[in-house]
């Protein structure tokens, strides 16, 4: 049991602890988060016990970077070990002070600045960029450390290249603007799309091609082009990316999601999970409102409400069994945007 001083009893107290939700206040935001409560159990009163405190504010500010899709503690620490460096000599080569990063991978609330240089640190030719600029405030060694995981990457990010251009060949085979949505397949946006969607929980396989084809075909519906480009065809269980085992494949060797295996009495499904947050930087402000209405909309239902949802479609209904479905159809569908208050 925790002891604490009650300034209302005037004496050291056995609190008991309470469960609750609590609303704290981040960078003029209110986060609400559960929390426990050390209460005196002689006058009722709410006590300090910094043991709690400090677990609530650490869980506003998990809160509060998943709202504005910031790097986790944990996503830093394998960003930066990705490098071989620790956290002050990963400081020195972002240019930032020497123990910032250590702040940060202790729980401190990062600012979006130096989260973007983050972000952009997972890629090989941005810490080539790095070195060039910044490479002499690191020893010899520290150097060396970086240049061996360094030309692995290299070397990898060389040979996705090929695969990318590869399917992005495939996606855009025999593609027209009437099954395109009048824009060229954009590999970035199809991925960042996938990572978004699979952020929320319960997202089965089924359910993210419906999740997709509602924001293509509702991006269409209201600027007359898609958001990725893809093509959708008629099948079973509703409207589906072309080759779209293909794009799951693609997003698992990229680690950029990953699959669990949920069983319930008489059934068993694959449920995608998110490996990082999403990088929002590759849409438009409109294509943001169409994917967060989307997911306002659809992301909590289940994956056989949304497939018989998306049966109804024009899109669906206009075509038959292994057909592509036009962008015209896009016109009749039934999801809209929110009014503008």
């Amino acid at each position: 049991m925790s002891t604490t001083f009650c300034p209302t009893c005037m004496k050291d107290v056995v609190v008991r602890v309470e469960e609750r939700r609590e609303s704290v206040p981040v960078r003029g935001e209110a986060v609400e988060v559960p929390a426990r409560v050390a209460v005196c159990p002689a006058c009722g009163e709410d006590v300090w016990l910094d043991e709690f405190e400090d677990e609530t504010l650490a869980r506003a500010y998990a809160e509060y970077r998943l709202r504005h899709h910031l790097l986790q503690p944990p996503e830093m620490t394998r960003i930066r070990t990705r490098w071989g460096l620790g956290q002050r000599a990963f400081s020195l080569l972002l240019g930032w002070g020497e123990i910032t990063l250590h702040r940060y991978e202790s729980g401190s609330l990062q600012d979006a600045a130096h989260d973007a240089q983050l972000r952009m640190a997972e890629r090989a030719e941005n810490i080539r960029i790095l070195l060039d600029s910044n490479g002499d405030r690191l020893t010899p060694r520290q150097r060396a450390a970086v240049e061996r995981p360094l030309f692995e990457a290299e070397r990898a990010e060389g040979v996705r290249a090929c695969e990318d251009e590869e399917l992005e060949r495939l996606l855009t085979r025999d593609s027209t603007g009437a099954y395109s949505g009048d824009v060229p397949v954009s590999l970035a946006k199809v991925r960042e799309m996938i990572v978004f969607f699979c952020e929320a929980p319960n997202v089965f396989v089924t359910k993210l091609a419906k999740l997709m084809f509602y924001a293509d075909f509702l991006h269409c519906k209201v600027s007359t082009i898609s958001i990725t480009g893809l093509a959708y065809a008629h099948l079973p269980h509703g409207p589906v990316p072309e080759h779209y085992e293909r794009l799951r494949a693609d997003v698992l060797e990229n680690a950029l999601v990953r699959i669990e295996e949920r069983l319930g009495d008489d059934w068993a499904g694959e449920v995608l999970i998110a490996e990082r947050a999403p990088n929002l930087d590759v849409f438009s402000a409109g294509e943001l409102q169409v994917l967060g209405c989307v997911r306002v909309e659809l992301g909590s239902l289940s994956s056989k409400t949304v497939s018989d949802r998306s049966h109804s479609e024009t899109a669906y209904t206009c075509t038959a069994m292994g057909e592509r479905i036009p962008y015209a159809a896009a016109r009749e569908l039934s999801l809209t945007m929110p009014r503008q208050s």
